[in-house]
């Protein structure tokens, strides 16, 4: 059985040529991506025994998606084709490195169901991921009853906010369903301007104790190129970014966040046990993760190692 389970969109990055806007654009480039297959992919790189949960159309698109994945060292078995629907796709234009505009458009990733989630993978899994792009689409429901399944066996729930605004009808109900995946959430991710949605302040501390009185046991929250903020009930921080030359940041927060999951399947305790110290060397080597595939194009990190990370975390020790 697999020590991480991702669950979510794998899709097709349509990515215009750099420095323009959606409007602007004039070819587009494709590429594999999606927030959870890129945490899975990443994992797959750095070692981790993970398996991806989702739905790709019966397409080229979709085949593709699967090779790659699979290519990553990726579990895949559990990424099925559908014909009722396409492969999902996004398009993409960063007019500049650390700014990205998206138009999301849904297929075959919609069609995951309760019924059919693998459920003795998630219940032995050390970790469980997923994000809220899920939650705005038809698999809401699979994905919930997944994450509570996790729950309930003790596996770590690791929820990535990840709020994107345009696929939710109106904002209200994109907060009703994130606050519905909070209440099972043992590490909730989240930026700055998701903090201040859910929380209602732009405080770091304060916004993190509030995220914490739902249940979880850690918040993080990722700041860009000033490193990111974690808090427990016992110990906050602040962790700088690493000084990498940026190409594109997308990707950038899933690879931080399949950092966060490597770290945490391989914990030997409790997260809300853990000294602030233990925490740092954590989202340290999380950022690390993220420095790395912000300093290369596409978003499913080709070029992240778990050597590279952990020589540039030494490097920043020494």
């Amino acid at each position: 059985m697999p020590e991480i389970v991702v669950l979510g969109e794998a899709l097709i990055d349509l990515f215009a040529e750099a420095g323009v806007g959606l409007r602007d654009a004039r070819a587009l480039h494709p590429s594999p991506g999606g927030a959870p297959a890129n945490v899975a992919a990443a994992l797959g790189r750095l070692g981790s025994d993970v398996c991806f949960i989702g739905r790709v159309g019966e397409d080229e698109f979709g085949h593709y998606l699967i090779a790659t994945l699979a290519s990553h060292g990726v579990d895949t078995r559990h990424l099925l084709t559908d014909a009722r629907a396409p492969t999902m796709l996004a398009v993409v234009a960063s007019p500049r490195p650390d700014e990205q505009h998206f138009i999301l458009y849904n297929g075959a990733n919609e069609l995951l169901e309760p019924a059919g989630l693998p459920t003795t993978a998630i219940e032995t899994a050390a970790v469980f991921v997923y994000g809220s792009v899920t939650l705005a689409t038809r698999s809401r429901d699979a994905a919930l009853a997944a994450a509570e399944l996790a729950a309930e066996s003790a596996t770590v729930v690791v929820f990535d906010v990840n709020l994107r605004p345009a696929l939710w009808p109106d904002l209200e109900q994109a907060r009703a369903h994130i606050e519905t995946a909070l209440a099972t959430a043992t590490i909730i991710k989240v930026n700055e301007q998701e903090l201040a949605f859910l929380t209602g302040t732009s405080d770091l501390g304060r916004g993190s104790e509030q995220l914490l009185a739902r249940g979880a046991a850690l918040c993080c929250v990722s700041l860009g190129d000033e490193g990111a903020f974690f808090a427990t009930g016992k110990a906050r921080g602040h962790v700088p970014a690493f000084d990498v030359r940026v190409a594109n940041t997308t990707g950038s927060g899933d690879a931080f966040v399949a950092g966060l999951a490597l770290k945490l399947s391989r914990l030997e305790e409790p997260v809300a046990a853990l000294e602030q110290a233990e925490l740092a060397a954590m989202i340290r080597f999380a950022n690390a993760c993220g420095a790395l595939v912000a300093s290369h194009q596409g978003a499913m990190g080709t070029d992240l190692e778990l050597a590279a990370v952990e020589d540039l975390v030494r490097g920043c020790e020494d």
